[in-house]
């Protein structure tokens, strides 16, 4: 990657274990307030909710907000944008790949109420579908690998992102550590969390969320770019607190 890392520090986003499918609405929000409070406690910035069926959106995200995060929804056609833009989200994430008219309905929307869209990229293959997307702003590469290559692909696929791009990397399975530390160390901000990777290590459960929050903290003070704080990130990621 050619990008330098940002001496004022890293993002820290969260994407949360999947709620299971006996639990209730009620459950499910404060299992979700539980895990920001916990990972604000370690580090983490922004936490990701995916929908849940049967959940009004509204709830899990002014639970997430209550801990002191911000909250970035992902934004599926499953939902419509009326859904998604009256959440109270801070930030929307799009796939790449979603249609053009429902993609451009998010934009204006959130550009009314201070929000921010970001694009997801499920693997490099998808970035080629930036060329295609007026000036993105900030992009979440979700990233499957493993083996030696796993590093150089990743650092390849990152190059990909036009110059300016605000950029996230989350790393899937076995690709979760090599990520973390790839993208600390080329300027990205990083997204770890059970959702992504459930494991703390190779046949070793993480405990929660915030254990492996905790652990990326340390890797980004290593690193001298240390966890930044919600209100920092906000700037950096395009919301207008």
């Amino acid at each position: 990657m050619t990008r330098s890392p940002d001496p004022t520090g890293a993002v820290l986003a969260v994407a949360p274990a999947r709620p299971g499918r006996d639990e209730s609405g009620s459950d499910v929000v404060a299992r979700f307030a539980r895990t920001a409070a916990d990972c604000a406690r370690v580090g983490a910035a922004v936490l990701d909710l995916a929908p849940v069926p049967g959940v009004p959106l509204a709830e899990p995200v002014r639970a997430v907000r209550r801990a002191g995060l911000l909250a970035r929804v992902a934004a599926t056609p499953d939902a419509t944008p009326a859904e998604l833009l009256s959440c109270g989200a801070d930030a929307l994430c799009a796939p790449l790949d979603a249609p053009a008219e429902f993609l451009r309905e998010l934009r204006v929307g959130v550009a009314e109420r201070g929000a921010a869209l970001h694009l997801l990229a499920r693997g490099a293959a998808e970035l080629a579908l930036l060329r295609d997307v007026p000036e993105p702003a900030h992009v979440v590469v979700v990233f499957t690998g493993d083996g030696p290559g796993a590093v150089a692909a990743f650092a390849s696929a990152m190059d990909q992102l036009p110059a300016g791009t605000g950029r996230t990397a989350a790393g899937v399975g076995p690709a979760g550590l090599p990520v973390l530390l790839t993208a600390l160390a080329g300027g990205a901000h990083v997204r770890i969390g059970r959702g992504d990777t459930p494991d703390y290590a190779p046949g070793t459960p993480a405990r929660d969320d915030a254990q492996l929050v905790a652990r990326a903290a340390g890797v980004a003070k290593i690193a001298q770019r240390p966890p930044l704080a919600p209100e920092r990130a906000a700037e950096l990621l395009g919301i207008k607190t």
